[in-house]
């Protein structure tokens, strides 16, 4: 169970701090374009000149926004985008109540499925995997209730055949390759996590 709540892949350190240094470069290049524009109107120079100056300073601060925009990303390192939100696919298994507690620690939660396009997207990468994988679906509060994680009564639903069928006390829910399935939420299965995108704003 060591280091699952890690979102972070294998080598994204390196690229963080990458980002890191490139953004210090960045402000540090804004305060010396500011400090020579300030030692311009002190010595007083011809207004000409100064206006001259403060265009090409524009121009770099321009530049410079651009590039701190393309540093942005709408997911953190790790996480892939789909659809306006952020997945996260864990490499261990856990139960179905200690997997919704990682993605909570990630400010985040299981997935809850509200299209057959993220369905899609959630099947591919599970026939990539070939794993049984919690998602954030339940009946724990109220037997055959079906409910996600966030409180929402199920209403999209893409049950295998025959399914659900509560053998043998089976209250969480597994995607699986071709749909989903109830099983005992004490099992140990990968999970997904998802949450909305930053804003780059």
């Amino acid at each position: 169970m060591e280091g699952m709540f890690n979102p972070h892949a294998p080598g994204g350190r390196g690229i963080l701090s990458e980002v890191c240094l490139i953004s210090v470069l960045l402000f540090v290049s804004l305060g010396l374009l500011l400090f020579q524009s300030i030692i311009l109107v002190q010595v007083a120079a011809p207004q000409k000149q100064i206006q001259g100056d403060l265009k090409v300073i524009n121009q770099c601060l321009a530049r410079m926004n651009v590039t701190m925009e393309t540093l942005c990303r709408p997911c953190p390192w790790g996480w892939e985008f789909f659809q306006g939100s952020c997945y996260w696919f864990s490499k261990s298994q856990s139960n179905w109540k200690t997997s919704e507690s990682a993605c909570q620690s990630m400010n985040s939660h299981l997935v809850i499925v509200n299209s057959a396009s993220e369905e899609k997207f959630l099947q591919t990468w599970e026939v990539r995997h070939g794993q049984r994988t919690w998602i954030g679906l339940s009946d724990l509060q109220n037997e055959g209730s079906w409910q996600w994680v966030d409180g929402t009564p199920l209403e999209l639903s893409f049950w295998k055949p025959g399914e659900p069928n509560n053998d043998g006390d089976e209250d969480c829910v597994e995607l699986y390759n071709d749909g989903w399935n109830d099983d005992k939420c004490s099992k140990e299965k990968v999970w997904i996590c998802e949450k909305p995108t930053v804003s780059c704003s």
